[in-house]
């Protein structure tokens, strides 16, 4: 019997993805940019791996579904950063280990993270640093689900004029994709949820078979169909989308209503290193030493780990009571179970909220003693009988529309991109070796994470930095090839400096075929 004519249990699909924007900067000692990745392998990526283990290992499959982008997929393959998580890992030990002479009050927490970051460093030598690989036997045992999303995150809403710009982000995914792990990808995650009708057409150009779209592409349709966002839906051009559903996913992704905010947990925006002066290379106190918990407004705690263990337990328990109240109370609406759909970043589960793989594994853990929910991997539901709906704009961003991807902040750095791609249109049959780099310039300026940073003020100067970097890159080469003046050393620099998409020119020759 396969799970999708299993019509008696409420069906609950948890979606994590990974993804970060691709960072190197191997002249600087561990710049922030690099700790934000080192950060989630030891608090997100292994202990994701670590919880699907030990789940295995109790005869019960994890069965999440999880989404890992090109650009993140590459740093976790390359040597560079192994060997640079490691010195963080040293690094950060060494800090905690003076802090502990320093502040005798922090003994316990301090003694725990560097428990914490050893086990983590001794996790990661025993897979040899591989994380992309362990993920890969998770999902060759169909203990996971894997999928992918395009090359760099682009919003793919604000390109939609730019077709060939929109083959060769989705393509670029696919391809990394099928490299790592040997077989094409079922399912494509739209960058920050971002639809809009057309985008299918590239989709099912390229043997995707299934997305994920926010539940008020669906809800905010003029005809909503009979299961609302609780059950598969397909579009006229055949793609099989999944609603998110916003209710049950805002009890864990809200820091202030959901359970990351519990004042037991882990601070996650108080870094102790800034009580070490004397330890900040290159100006750089941001390494990750968390050992305060959240508390209440004035004076922060300690992290207890037991205590933040006792409310996860609880929250749990309150979790799946509230999935079965919601699975009664839309059952009478819909005329069936439904299928809960709950999209997060990955980054949540471990960084953001510290105590979010060991929620996620009792959470799976519990449900598989149970007979009125089951935890499925979404292309186990492939098979549904399902209505077809005609979706409308929208992503999961502030409002549920754009203006988090395009305001007054971004708009000129938008507009400055659009004008580049037109010109990589026109110079794309050129056949041009040049444009290889052209294209990454390109698709590296476009990643959805500068618009969000500049929009939020978050890391803007990064970010805008960053932003430029690649369009006066880009720019300076299609001067190049319309002039007919290459210079192969500025082009060279610029693949060693960041190099990605190593095998580019393929997916441009495919696209030129078109």
């Amino acid at each position: 019997m396969t799970v999708a004519i299993q019509s008696r249990t409420t069906k609950l699909c948890i979606l994590l993805h990974a993804h970060l924007p691709y960072v190197r900067d191997p002249l600087a000692i561990l710049p922030l940019e690099e700790v934000w990745l080192y950060q989630n392998i030891a608090e997100c990526y292994i202990p994701l791996i670590a919880i699907s283990h030990r789940l295995i290992q109790k005869n019960i499959r994890p069965s999440f579904t999880l989404s890992i982008s090109p650009t993140l997929l590459t740093m976790l393959q390359q040597p560079y950063y192994h060997k640079r998580f490691i010195e963080w890992a040293y690094t950060l030990c060494d800090a905690a280990t003076l802090l502990k002479k320093k502040n005798t009050k922090a003994f316990s927490a301090l003694d725990f993270y560097i428990n914490f970051i050893t086990h983590s460093l001794s996790f990661f030598e025993s897979i040899y640093g591989l994380c992309a690989d362990a993920f890969g036997d998770l999902f060759k045992n169909n203990s996971i689900e894997l999928m992918t999303t395009a090359g760099t995150h682009p919003f793919f809403p604000l390109y939609r004029m730019y077709p060939e710009f929109q083959n060769l982000q989705i393509m670029t995914g696919v391809q990394e994709f099928t490299k790592k792990f040997e077989k094409t990808p079922v399912g494509f995650w739209l960058p920050e949820l971002g639809y809009y009708a057309g985008i299918e057409r590239y989709l099912l150009h390229n043997s995707v078979a299934y997305t994920v779209v926010n539940d008020t592409s669906v809800l905010l349709g003029n005809t909503i169909p009979a299961t609302g966002n609780f059950f598969p839906l397909k579009t006229q051009a055949g793609l099989m989308v999944f609603p998110r559903d916003a209710v049950l996913s805002m009890k864990i992704w809200s820091s202030h209503k959901g359970y990351p905010g519990n004042p037991y947990y882990r601070e996650f925006h108080i870094d102790a290193m800034y009580e070490l002066p004397e330890l900040s290379p290159n100006n750089n106190k941001l390494l990750g030493l968390k050992i305060y918990a959240i508390s209440g407004s004035g004076q922060k705690e300690y992290y207890d780990p037991q205590k933040a263990k006792e409310v996860v337990r609880q929250q749990v328990d309150d979790f799946i009571a509230a999935i079965v109240q919601r699975a009664h109370e839309v059952e009478r609406i819909i005329k069936r179970k439904p299928v809960f759909v709950l999209p997060f970043d990955a980054e949540l589960f471990g960084h953001w909220w510290f105590e979010g793989p060991l929620f996620l594994e009792l959470l799976v853990e519990t449900i598989a003693s149970r007979d009125d929910i089951m935890c499925v991997k979404l292309q186990e539901l492939l098979d549904c009988d399902m209505e077809t709906v005609e979706l409308v704009e929208s992503s999961w961003g502030r409002e549920n529309d754009f203006s988090t991807w395009y305001n007054a902040k971004v708009r000129h750095a938008v507009q400055k991109l659009e004008e580049l791609l037109y010109r990589f249109g026109k110079a794309l049959y050129s056949n041009e070796p040049a444009l290889q780099q052209c294209a990454r310039e390109l698709m590296l300026a476009a990643a959805s994470d500068w618009q969000f940073m500049i929009s939020t003020g978050s890391y803007a100067d990064y970010a805008q930095k960053r932003f430029e970097e690649h369009i006066t890159a880009a720019e300076t080469i299609l001067d190049m090839i319309e002039k007919k003046t290459i210079n192969s050393a500025y082009i060279n620099a610029r693949f060693e400096k960041y190099p990605i998409f190593e095998n580019i020119d393929t997916i441009l020759s495919m696209l030129v075929q078109q």
